[in-house]
């Protein structure tokens, strides 16, 4: 019996901290990394719990607004969330039916999809401006690219401070996966992401004697620009570039020292 119902424990936690005022929330559930991600596992891996948070997310319009505020606050965990439910078929089959009958949840549930970076293999940057998302699939693709570039980076800095600063080298433009992932130690880049939010794979590419390198995104058009601008941008289709150890290219709109 008690193996039945532990799952719930930590599931009514979970809903007891979006219901209450920030003030009440019980602390050491959110301010621990490990327990929430616990919590957030257990939630998306059964079905009930799953669908329970997917009636809340587009629930009536009244308590919308306020449960997706507050869980927006944790992009990761958003993230994780969205991206597990919307990956089976009977979780996008919930989805949908949820918000077909209600225009200003459907598009309330996009937004915010859009903003965890989730959708951008699942429309162009043409098909969210017709739908007057523009800027917040934009946003969200960014955001999460520039995170991951960072990310991929970190591993590479690691790399070059056991080797008298030299980073891995491949001097043509190659992906990540091609060329960058063979020069780390085995397993380096493994929880990582190696493509962009678009659904492309990241380039890398160094010198010859590994004292630079640049991690690449060719952002929404997926046409390299040939880092002939340096600096912030003010163009969707602008390239993310990020070279040893800071953006050198970044949409303008985002502030390149909050992407950790």
């Amino acid at each position: 019996m008690a193996d039945k119902r532990r799952p719930f424990l930590p599931f009514l936690l979970l809903v007891s901290a979006i219901a209450l005022p920030s003030c009440s929330k019980p602390a050491g559930l959110l301010s621990d990394d490990a327990k929430r991600k616990e919590v957030i596992e257990i939630l998306v891996s059964t079905a009930p719990m799953r669908q329970e948070v997917v009636e809340r997310l587009v629930g009536s319009p009244a308590s919308r607004p306020a449960v997706i505020e507050r869980i927006l606050k944790d992009d990761a965990a958003t993230g994780d969330l969205i991206a597990k439910i919307m990956a089976e078929d009977r979780g996008k089959a919930i989805v949908a039916s949820k918000v077909a009958s209600d225009s200003g949840g459907a598009k309330t549930f996009i937004r915010m999809l859009m903003l965890t970076g989730v959708m951008g293999e699942s429309m162009t940057q043409k098909q969210a401006n017709a739908l007057g998302l523009g800027e917040p699939f934009a946003f969200g693709n960014q955001r999460r690219t520039m995170s991951d570039l960072r990310k991929i980076s970190a591993v590479v800095e690691e790399f070059a401070k056991k080797r008298e600063g030299r980073y891995p080298v491949c001097e043509d433009f190659a992906t990540v996966d091609a060329c960058l992932s063979r020069k780390l130690p085995s397993g380096s880049l493994q929880a990582l992401r190696t493509i962009d939010a678009w659904g492309r794979p990241v380039q890398y590419r160094s010198d010859r004697e590994g004292s630079l390198y640049v991690l690449l995104s060719s952002a929404s058009d997926g046409q390299f620009d040939g880092l002939g601008k340096v600096g912030p941008t003010d163009s969707f289709d602008c390239d993310i570039v990020f070279s040893n150890g800071e953006f050198i290219q970044w949409p303008g709109w985002i502030r390149r020292d909050d992407m950790h």
